[in-house]
């Protein structure tokens, strides 16, 4: 009996160590762009960057303001300097409000989103997608790159990737092929990843934390989420409201930051594109 708590013992710890104590080992950035059509069927290009950090069999993908945050954060920076990134970070147009945990727990990915005013959590297989090999080479990023072709979310994927760097991670949820994925693009060009630059790196990642957040599973997320963006404000339910705030931008006063019981309500430029269907 004796031996079996130990044993126990031993366990949680390496659980808990594995999900608080995480480095990045290299760091990736790559250029989201979104195409789409407008109310008015317009087209439209939204773009933005997102960072991928890349630990011992781990890693974290989340917007690029939100890791200038964390990083400003962790180099112990003045208020002053905290505040002026997460000024930023709410300002951000066009957003990236998925974070993922690939790998975190072990054999699992954590995805971290919000429908406002609740924050939520869900997890699901490591690597969601099933791979098939295609022919043809490609160089991104000054690295060559083999090409495969996936199923995910109701779209299908056709990713670059490179054996040289040799990690299963990837953008987003895109993950275990044997190297890098460097290039993710949907077959509609809709949306596309494409790494801008890949670099060594040793701070912290910052962990997993789902205190306040709303557990759910991947499939209820997804419908509640793009129904939601269809209208935002008119989705939320009002007696949901505990409170409002508007914060308006002194150096723009035509912007403004809206907090429903200090959740930010993101204001899009365009409409919701959603990276899964289904």
């Amino acid at each position: 009996m004796k031996n079996l708590l130990v044993m126990a013992a031993m366990i949680c710890c390496a659980n808990s160590i594995y999900a608080q104590n995480m480095k990045s080992l290299y760091e990736c950035i790559y250029k989201y762009t979104v195409t789409s059509q407008d109310k008015d069927n317009e087209n439209f290009d939204d773009v933005g960057y997102c960072m991928l950090q890349i630990g011992n069999g781990t890693g974290k993908f989340y917007d690029y303001t939100s890791y200038q945050t964390d990083s400003v954060m962790q180099a112990g920076c003045s208020d002053k300097i905290i505040t002026t990134y997460r000024n930023r970070e709410q300002r951000n147009a066009f957003f990236f409000d998925q974070t993922v945990y690939q790998n975190n727990p072990k054999g699992k990915m954590t995805v971290q989103s919000v429908i406002t005013p609740n924050l939520y959590s869900y997890e699901e297989s490591r690597n969601p997608v099933k791979w098939m090999m295609e022919e043809g080479v490609d160089t991104v990023c000054g690295y060559p790159c083999r090409i495969a072709r996936g199923e995910y979310g109701g779209r299908t994927w056709i990713v670059k990737y490179t054996p040289e760097i040799s990690t299963q991670n990837g953008p987003w949820k895109l993950t275990g092929l044997p190297g890098l994925i460097l290039d993710a693009r949907d077959t509609e060009g809709t949306h596309h990843f494409s790494a801008v630059a890949f670099r060594n790196s040793a701070v912290d990642i910052t962990p997993l934390d789902n205190n306040g957040r709303i557990p759910t599973s991947r499939e209820k997320f997804i419908r509640t989420k793009n129904e939601f963006e269809k209208n935002p404000i008119g989705n939320i339910p009002p007696e949901s409201i505990g409170a409002m705030e508007i914060r308006k931008n002194s150096d723009n006063p035509s912007e403004s930051t809206i907090l429903i019981n200090g959740i930010q309500l993101r204001q899009r430029t365009h409409p919701y594109v959603p990276l899964e269907n289904e």
